[in-house]
């Protein structure tokens, strides 16, 4: 199998990341120190920790804390914010992982939210954020880089705008989390939220939110802690305030051993290596009409190559590399509905192909020769297609 869907979860892992979780499932857990508290040096925890600091240049390794992943970090920050009667700017790059608690408080008469438009290819400009921006207004959340196209959003200039309004700045990482540069302390970001399953190559389950200092969240969860078991409220402190219940180690030691790997190798020779795959997947069609490209390569990150083919709908593309050349990617909406009318792709989606940083050139050949049949043998033969775009 070839699989090109690493924009949903990343494979293959690192040999490093599969030996740590292996290691750690292999033996008894015996430490009883609550993760966080303790900071030995083979505290799992305290080394994501100190890894994700280092990585997104943070100002503490304890205002990380770990969640199941961006779905439930975004929550804790649009739930806990106390935004009731305020105005939200968001775009509509978004994921369901913003759109949907968002309009859960909409529908619940809580707040008011403006969605702004974005380009053909995904981008949204930090000028068309700011015109949004109202005399109520208490948050702004981007998504830094669309899961769909892989368009990038400027979040030192988004940053801006919203500190020059007095803003909360909340950014969903997920997709760039590993795979591009991200710095909170130069770019004054105030919450990140991320997972660990893509491009920081832990397992799925774990993730997890930087909280600047002074930003004042409600718990999602409280209860069970390990420690300070004779107080009778959540314990205050960073990070235990925002981790009850029983940590995901497994998870934890996935994303410690992630993050490690992404240090040593780069974010740079990551991003660059798969830029490469990316570029030569979109100009291997300059010369097939057929072939629609979403992806730009102006403000973008180069880790999807998200396209169409004229005559077929995407899960027929789909399903021809899946039985042609046993290749896996992903068709359809891509859980960001509000992108794909800007797209003019609504309601069927697009196809996106996304390889790894292990992928190799015989795969990406392989994939453009596949698609290159599927024009051929479906679109040019079947519909009547010449050379030449109709």
């Amino acid at each position: 199998m070839i699989y090109f869907n690493n924009t949903a979860t990343s494979y293959p892992k690192p040999k490093s990341v599969n030996e740590a979780v292996n290691e750690y499932l292999s033996n008894p857990p015996v430490h009883s120190a609550r993760m966080g508290l303790d900071k030995d040096d083979d505290d799992a925890a305290y080394a994501a920790r100190k890894g994700l600091n280092e990585l997104f240049n943070g100002e503490d390794p304890d205002r990380f804390i770990f969640t199941s992943g961006s779905t439930e970090s975004l929550n804790l920050a649009i739930s806990g914010l106390g935004l009731d009667g305020g105005h939200v700017v968001t775009t509509n790059i978004e994921h369901n992982s913003v759109i949907r608690p968002l309009n859960h408080m909409k529908n619940e008469g809580k707040i008011d939210i403006t969605w702004v438009d974005c380009d053909k290819h995904g981008y949204v400009t930090p000028e068309e954020i700011e015109a949004a921006v109202k005399p109520n207004t208490k948050l702004i959340v981007v998504n830094h880089c669309s899961n769909v196209t892989g368009a990038v959003l400027d979040l030192k200039s988004i940053s801006e705008v919203a500190h020059r309004h007095n803003l909360v700045f909340l950014v969903d990482a997920s997709q760039s989390a590993g795979g591009l540069p991200i710095d909170i302390k130069n770019w004054k970001i105030d919450l990140l939220a991320f997972t660990g399953h893509k491009s920081l190559y832990g397992i799925q389950g774990i993730g997890g939110m930087y909280i600047r200092k002074g930003i004042d969240l409600k718990p999602l969860i409280v209860g069970g802690t390990g420690v300070k078991s004779e107080v009778l409220v959540q314990p205050e402190g960073m990070p235990i305030f925002y981790e009850a219940g029983t940590p995901n180690i497994p998870g934890i030691v996935s994303l410690a051993a992630g993050v490690k790997f992404v240090l040593e190798e780069s974010v740079a020779k990551i991003h660059d290596r798969k830029a490469e795959m990316i570029l030569k997947m979109m100009n291997a069609f300059d010369n097939y009409p057929e072939v629609e490209i979403y992806t730009s390569t102006e403000n973008n990150s180069l880790s999807n190559f998200c396209f169409n083919i004229n005559g077929m709908v995407p899960e027929e593309v789909g399903y021809f590399l899946d039985e042609s050349a046993d290749i896996v990617i992903r068709s359809g909406l891509h859980c960001a509905p509000l992108l794909l009318p800007a797209l003019g792709v609504y309601p069927w989606g697009t196809v996106r192909a996304s390889p790894s940083y292990f992928s190799t050139d015989e795969e990406i050949d392989l994939f453009i020769a596949t698609i290159k049949d599927a024009i051929d043998v479906i679109v040019r033969r079947g519909k009547g297609y010449s050379a030449v775009a109709q």
